[in-house]
This record gives structure tokens, sequence and C-alpha cells, in this order.
């Protein structure tokens, strides 16, 4: 969805919404997916001379615990605010993605928050035990105690410096 806020700036006559879906399935995220469509609003009301533009979005995403790999499913609530000052738009360095033209991608913006906001370690639950180094399987998984002492046989000449 394109946002012309070059227009809004030129014709304001009151607040601007505007609801919008992003498909973002076959996207390519760091360690997680966005298997459903994301629904947001924007909306632009100009204060003075600033546009102040809220993004509101609901991303469900989808990934494997860091811990245990179990499928991880969470809804991340996503809600930021920017200040435009008219001719934003012709900064190089400007913090959203505007066309020269003054228009502003709003599915790029989505992208780019859930990006930011969703972290980059997911847990199926905070006391999450992992797996078994010895055995493979989920913690608690009934091996004995010592598997902490259990050592890789390719570190067996480090502990041996250790105990000599």
């Amino acid at each position: 969805m394109i946002l012309d806020i070059r227009r809004i700036f030129e014709n304001y006559a009151g607040p601007v919404e505007r609801k919008f879906e992003a498909d973002f399935s076959q996207d390519d995220f760091p360690g997680y997916e966005v298997p459903q469509k994301v629904e947001g609003m924007v909306s632009a009301v100009l204060e003075g001379r600033i546009l102040v533009l809220t993004l509101r979005e609901t991303a469900g995403i989808t990934a494997p615990c860091a811990r245990c790999l179990d499928e991880v499913r969470q809804e991340f609530l996503i809600e930021r605010t920017y200040d435009i000052r008219e001719g934003d738009w012709q900064d190089e360095e400007a913090e959203l993605p505007f066309t020269p033209e003054g228009r502003l991608d709003v599915t790029q913006l989505a992208r780019e928050e859930i990006l930011l906001e969703v972290p980059s370690v997911l847990l199926c639950s905070d006391d999450c035990l992992g797996l078994c180094p010895v055995c493979g399987k989920r913690r608690p998984c009934g091996c004995k105690p010592q598997e902490e002492d259990a050592v890789d046989p390719r570190l067996s000449v480090l502990k041996q410096l250790l105990t000599d």
C-alpha cells in the first residue's frame, strides 16, 4: 500500500486512516516466518507543521524454539509513531521508505517494523530446558545426571590439560 505524504501535506482536510493487509509468507526473515497476512492500520494527523504518522500492525510468526526446536507461534502487536516534516521525503537519510515523489510504501515500513520488533531468540517457554546432549531428546528426558560431566571426545585432550 502506498500513502502519498506529499499530497497529504498539500491538501490536508483532516486525519487520514487506511487499513492494510500485507502478505510476507514468501519473504525471508532471519530465523522465523510470517505465514499469515499481516493486518494493520496507518493514520496521519497534521499537528502544526508536523505530520504525525502512526503505524499499528499485528503479525503472527512461527519459528523453531532456540533451545528445543519445537515450533513457536507468537503474535506481535507493533505500534510506532513517526514525525514527518514537509520535504522529509527528499532527505536521502530519511528514516522512512519514501519515494522521491513523496510517497510512503506502508508495506515496506510494516516489514521493517517486524524485523525490528521480533527478537532474534524465540523460546517455546521461559523454562524450556532444551535438548539433552546425551540422547538428543527434549529435557527432562530421564538420562543420568552425569550428562553435564560428559566430555565430547574431540575435547578430551583439553580436559587432560586441566587435570594435569
